[in-house]
């Protein structure tokens, strides 16, 4: 079952273990005990094989180690998938890495070989060795590629969740795109100045045209990949925007040209925001509304990329995508988005380091160093303001001998300067004296040359600091100052809070602060800034096309480091002020004993850019309870439900980075208090808990370790709310370990939770007693030392505890998923009747759906149909056609949303538990009720391989063998139904062996034999009857087929001895 149940695995048999198999199973479709197997007998064999090595060559046992840490890898990583949410990519992708780890462990069987091998072969082993680590590399790589795909494929639940909540409110379905608008980029419109190049030889748009005619170096149905690459201001992206333009683009790529746009502050989410651009432009809209249905879960980016590959060449073909601004830091971001894109769609990238385009084979690098000097003069006339006909040059002979050659000089031809010193000169009427002198002037400077490799190029330098020279008086330096602690794009409402206070401190501009500080600056409207500075052609206006409004204005990157640079020490002040503004009605009060305040940015209405950059101001404001506030559960649960899981992964990475920084600062330590730097580390904990990146086992081990530092900061006499807290959280960690004995962890994470317990009372704090409460019945539910009946009792025990505080009427989806639990906890109860606890569990989940509903929370709601479906289908009690026929409804019910593009691996174990429901069905035609079980078996099987989800695949040809042999209901069959089911049989037992499932293996195994007997294959049913009076015991459910076995396999003897006597003449 979802939610931690399962239901009916092949048909019945299994003992505990078996059956915990079988829930995780019918979770997430995903073998888990063939990866537990796998990896304890890959110790032993690594073990083994450590002794066998110390007679031979050492390289064989790198090999051998270097297998095993990968399997070791491998496996926790598997373990990883199977601890998240039961969605369809955590299934697919555990899937792959168990395919990876079935190569490694032929590795192993391969260097094993060597071992035991005649000395004359291995004479070969040096080079034999040598290719076993070059294809280990390979495969390190292929796991590298993997793990980089799932960190952002966890995250993508947010898009459906966001296009749901736009389709709800959408004032008419007939509206095919409302709800994907503020998602839909297009190549940013060309100033008015722009000066056409496509057809200019010496332009980097004529470099890209070719390069798009140029046919790839590889196959022929991969298009080219081209990296536009210059500093800082050089045009790469109006270049990109104009060939996107141009008329042979758009009548090459007739569905037109894709734009993603990234920065310095891109993140997984913004890798989100493109793949929903991307499927809608390649697919439709009708594509992104069936992704509504993926509301909660984090799949969407596998479901995305099954879109947009599944795309005919030749409507690919017809896509150009551009990526704007890679930065190298930021280069993983590009290769996500390469893999989601066709092969056949051009893809033209614009970058400012040469190494992004290096990274990718086969992608053609084309530069821009500057415009060619006729262009040059156009985008300068246009900038001035001057009027321009065709084949007339823009300025007179006067003009270019005073002033326009000497600007062409000092900008070097540079687009941006030319903009800027155009700009300036437009805004005095043409006088152009006061801005080329200036630029001479700079140019002069002594320290102009003295500057860091992230400065502007020296012409870019000059038209700033003229600019900057020039504007009104210090009231309009500082403001454009100011804009450097901004992004690319702000709207209006954020430059009212950045210019309405003072500003105070000093800067690097000396005379800033005494223009803020004078109070001239609130009498200074906010147009009036911008108009200002968009003159100087350091801004400019962001107005919606709409309404024709200006709502804000966008900064290009490289002005903005510039106006971050005039700040210097004052930057950190800025953000600061910036924070206090916005959260000056919700935080009251100052800091407590131990130099502490919770901020609540949770509590602040977010207006489109507080909560996607308050981390980033905090940071940089050096905010310690800021960052630390930036962890609490509340903003985490605003932040994913108000952005993205992906939002608040971005958040995450900012917090680790400040707070190690903080920790490991020996002056920090000293200056805070010890509660305080207590709080801090919690903070590390909840982030590494929280951190989709990096591999979780380091994660979760770092964890552990911060919550142990912090609780060595505190006593609970002292702090006992905090010690209770960082008790839990210490315990919830241990639950989620990947490392150490999971029987180990489990007792750990008791322990701990039943500390918090002794502070978090009912009495004196009820919500967190019930957290606690349910985290320890998940923990018991769990716990494998012990008896297995008493810990599920336990668990049930908590989960009625929970109950007594989360009430439906107060917490109501909370309530739900606690209902959920206790109808896991019953479904597999041992205390108590069978059939009562399959009635309990029934109700329980009845329960959960008062509050689950399809409309509001279709996933939960199709995963407790189907989890209410297995119950009914086990029932016990009442009318059993009844029963089926309510099993036959949920599931048929559940797969109206667990559909195969949306939830692949849950759609095909939905479709499993569907035909076995009609294979039993008691109503209709007998006949038609098992073409269609056979036919929900067949499209089961196209999803659930044995490359991808061996146990799964089994379990389907098992469901098919019974199908076809027609002994669960009890009558004969055909021959050549006995054949098929045999077929399937053996099919079933290649994947279910004694070692990896022996609860299923014996089970397929008694079904084999009774259709060996029925086809009177008498050899075989001997050797299939005696294989299971061998395992005997070891059956849970020997006791109830011991005496057929025994019977079915004498008289398979009987007959087979028989045969041989009429054989030989007897």
């Amino acid at each position: 079952m979802d939610g931690g149940a399962g239901g009916g695995g092949g048909g019945g048999g299994g003992g505990g273990l078996a059956a915990a198999f079988d829930s995780v199973d019918q979770i997430t479709g995903v073998p888990v005990a063939v990866p537990v197997l796998r990896v304890a007998l890959l110790v032993v064999q690594s073990t083994a094989l450590s002794v066998l090595a110390d007679a031979h060559r050492e390289m064989r046992v790198a090999v051998m180690d270097r297998s095993a840490e990968l399997a070791g890898r491998l496996v926790s990583l598997v373990d990883e998938a199977l601890a998240r949410d039961p969605t369809a990519f955590a299934t697919a992708h555990a899937a792959q890495l168990c395919g990876v780890l079935g190569r490694v462990e032929v590795m192993l069987d391969a260097v094993e070989a060597t071992f035991f091998a005649h000395c004359s072969w291995r004479m070969l082993e040096d080079r034999i060795v040598r290719g076993w680590m070059e294809k280990l590399e390979l495969l390190h790589k292929e796991l590298v590629d993997m793990c980089a795909f799932g960190a952002v494929g966890y995250g993508f639940d947010w898009m459906a969740s966001r296009i749901s909540a736009s389709e709800r409110s959408s004032p008419t379905s007939e509206d095919d795109e409302p709800y994907i608008c503020e998602l839909r980029w297009r190549p940013p419109a060309l100033d008015a100045g722009y000066v056409r190049g496509v057809d200019n030889p010496e332009r980097a748009e004529h470099a890209i045209i070719v390069a798009l005619l140029t046919p790839s170096s590889g196959s022929a149905d991969t298009a080219p990949r081209i990296g536009v690459c210059a500093v800082g201001g050089s045009g790469k992206t109006t270049a990109c925007a104009g060939v996107a333009d141009s008329e042979w683009v758009r009548a090459r790529f007739r569905k037109g040209a894709a734009w993603v746009q990234l920065d310095a502050s891109s993140t997984l989410q913004s890798v989100a925001e493109a793949v929903v651009a991307l499927v809608h432009r390649f697919c439709g809209s009708g594509a992104a509304k069936q992704l509504a249905a993926l509301t909660a879960d984090k799949d969407f980016v596998a479901v995305a990329a099954g879109y947009v590959r599944s795309v005919p060449l030749a409507h690919a073909a017809e896509w150009l995508v551009i990526i704007d601004d890679v930065l190298y830091k930021k280069r993983e971001l590009l290769r996500q988005l390469l893999a989601l894109i066709p092969r056949a769609t051009p893809v033209l990238f614009s970058t400012r380091s040469e190494a992004v385009v290096a990274s990718l084979p086969g992608a053609t690098l084309v530069t821009i160093d500057a415009l060619p000097a006729g262009d040059a003069r156009l985008v300068l006339a246009a900038a001035a303001g001057k009027a321009m006909a065709p084949g007339v040059s823009p300025f007179s002979d006067a003009e270019e001998a005073s002033w326009v050659r000497r600007v062409l000089e000092k900008t070097e031809c540079h687009a941006l300067s030319l903009a800027i010193v155009g700009s300036m000169i437009a805004d005095r009427g043409g006088a152009w004296r006061a801005v080329v002198e200036g630029l001479e002037r700079w140019w002069m400077h002594p320290h102009f040359g003295c500057s860091d490799s992230d400065s502007p190029r020296p012409s870019v330098r000059a038209a700033l600091d003229v600019s900057l020279e020039l504007l009104p008086d210090a009231v309009y330096r500082s403001a454009f100052a100011e804009i450097g602690v901004l992004p690319v794009r702000v709207g209006l409402p954020v430059l009212r809070r950045l210019w309405r206070t003072p500003l105070g401190g000093a800067t690097a501009a000396g005379e800033l602060s005494a223009g803020r500080s004078s109070g001239v600056m609130r009498s200074t409207g906010v147009e009036e800034l911008i108009a200002a500075l968009v003159r100087a052609g350091l801004l400019r206006r962001d107005v919606d096309k709409t309404s024709g409004d200006l709502v804000g204005v966008i900064v290009h990157p490289v002005i903005g480091q510039y106006a971050l640079s005039l700040l210097g020490d004052a930057a950190q002040a800025t953000h600061q002020r910036l924070l206090e503004d916005y959260m000056g009605g919700v935080v009251a009060g100052g800091l407590d004993a131990h130099a502490w305040r919770r901020l609540p940015f949770w509590e602040v209405q977010d207006d489109g850019y507080w909560y996607d950059h308050v981390v980033r101001h905090v940071a940089a404001a050096e905010d310690v309870c800021g960052l630390v506030s930036a962890m609490d559960p509340a903003w985490q649960a605003a932040r994913e439900r108000v952005s993205s899981p992906l939002a608040f992964q971005a958040d995450v990475e900012v917090v680790l980075a400040e707070l190690t920084a903080v920790v490991n600062d020996g002056t920090d330590k000293v200056t805070l208090s010890p509660v305080l730097l207590g709080r801090v580390r919690a903070a590390l904990a909840l982030a590494y808990e929280a951190r989709i990146a990096g591999c979780r086992r380091d994660n979760m081990e770092a964890a552990i370790k911060y919550w142990e530092r912090a609780l060595s900061l505190v006593t609970r006499a002292g702090e006992p709310v905090l010690w209770a807290e960082w008790q839990a959280g210490l315990g919830r960690a241990h639950r989620d370990r990947i490392d150490g004995a999971r029987a180990a962890n489990m007792e750990a994470a008791i322990s701990y939770y039943r500390k918090a317990l002794e502070v978090r009372t009912l009495e004196a704090s009820p919500l967190e007693w019930a957290e606690t409460q349910r985290i320890l019945g998940m923990a018991y539910n769990d716990r494998v030392i012990g008896d297995k009946a008493a810990n599920v009792e336990e668990a049930i025990a908590c989960y009625g505890r929970v109950l007594d505080v989360w009430t439906q009427a107060a917490e109501p989806l909370q309530w739900a998923e606690v209902q959920n639990d206790l109808g896991v906890a019953y479904f597999y109860r041992i205390v108590g009747d069978k059939a009562e606890n399959v009635e309990a569990a029934i109700a329980c989940y009845s329960r959960t759906l008062e509050e689950y509903t399809r409309s509001a929370t279709p996933l939960r709601w199709a995963r407790t149909r189907y989890n209410v479906g297995i119950a009914y289908y086990e029932r016990l009690v009442g009318d059993k056609a009844a029963a089926v026929e309510a099993a036959v409804a949920c599931y048929e019910n559940a797969l109206t949303v667990r559909t195969r593009e949306a939830a692949p691996l849950r759609w095909g174990a939905t479709q499993n538990h569907l035909g076995k429901a009609l294979r039993d069905r008691l109503c209709g035609d007998p006949a038609a009720n098992v073409a269609a079980a056979v036919a929900c078996f067949d499209r089961a099987l196209t999803v659930r391989t044995r490359a991808a989800v061996p146990l799964n695949w089994a379990a389907t040809q098992y469901n098919i063998g019974v199908t076809h042999h027609g002994r669960h209901g009890g009558g004969a069959t055909g021959p050549a139904d006995i054949e098929t089911a045999i077929a399937c049989f053996r099919r079933a037992l290649e994947v279910r062996t004694p070692e990896a499932t022996p609860q299923e293996w014996a089970l397929t195994s008694f079904s084999l034999l009774q259709a060996l007997i029925d086809g009177e294959r008498w050899s075989a049913a001997v050797e299939c009857g005696r294989a299971l009076e061998r395992f005997g015991s070891r059956w849970t459910a020997w006791p109830a087929h011991q005496a057929t076995v025994v019977r079915v396999a004498a008289e398979a003897e009987r007959a087979l001895a028989q045969l041989r006597g009429e054989r030989s003449g007897w």
